[in-house]
């Protein structure tokens, strides 16, 4: 009597596999979170797109409040990954403030699931990203940087200002993003598309000028 053959055993779990499929998961859950928001987004929807199950995203991701957390934390951590490529901490100060503006007014633009996820948040006061771990510890490195890098303008006369690095962040955020943010509103009351490229060029300009003439940055 022949013995009886041994079962195969299963493949090892590859966690490059487990990491591949987190990344796929989150890509097209950022999608549905951006176009739906947080309550109108379906995990059905979610685990068709992304060829899993529902058990998957619950194994990885506790529940639909984890994986939507998880969605805003990658969110600001790929900003915040770019804006450390900047690295203020050497080159001109006025050109590094420059680089920063065009930086952030470029994102935007480009990146509009960014602006949806993070409106979408603020119309539930920000219910969510307060129970996140990561974003605003992963962004305080760039205030810091961004205050070191006012403070050495300063000091060598590159600016005539020394203004609070948060304040200015908002600042430059507002005029990067308020006219996209508002364009169905603001396109009425002011008689333009603020989808025009050209028009959103010019805007680009002047982000870049009001903030270096608010640092006092000559030869803009």
């Amino acid at each position: 009597m022949s013995p009886t053959p041994k079962a195969k055993k299963s493949a090892p779990f590859r966690s490059r596999d487990a990491a591949r499929t987190q990344a796929e998961i989150l890509s097209v859950a950022a999608d549905e979170f951006a176009e739906h928001g947080f309550h109108g987004a379906r995990i059905g929807r979610i685990t068709q797109a992304a060829s899993c199950n529902s058990r998957m995203i619950y194994h990885y991701f506790g529940n639909k409040e984890g994986l939507y957390i998880a969605v805003l934390d990658k969110a600001f951590a790929d900003i915040r990954r770019q804006e450390a490529g900047l690295n203020f901490e050497e080159g001109d100060p006025s050109e590094k403030i420059r680089e920063l503006v065009t930086f952030t007014f470029d994102y935007f633009v480009t990146n509009r699931h960014f602006l949806k996820l993070t409106r979408n948040e603020n119309l539930m006061n920000g219910k969510y990203i307060k129970r996140s771990g990561m974003v605003r510890d992963m962004s305080q490195p760039l205030i810091v940087a961004l205050g070191k890098l006012l403070e050495r303008g300063f000091d060598s006369g590159a600016f005539a200002c020394k203004p609070d690095p948060v304040q200015l962040y908002l600042s430059i955020v507002a005029l990067s993003a308020h006219h996209l943010n508002n364009a169905a509103t603001l396109g009425v009351v002011v008689g333009l598309d603020l989808g025009d490229k050209e028009w959103q060029a010019q805007r680009r300009v002047h982000a870049v000028d009001v903030i270096s003439g608010l640092l006092g940055v000559r030869n803009v």
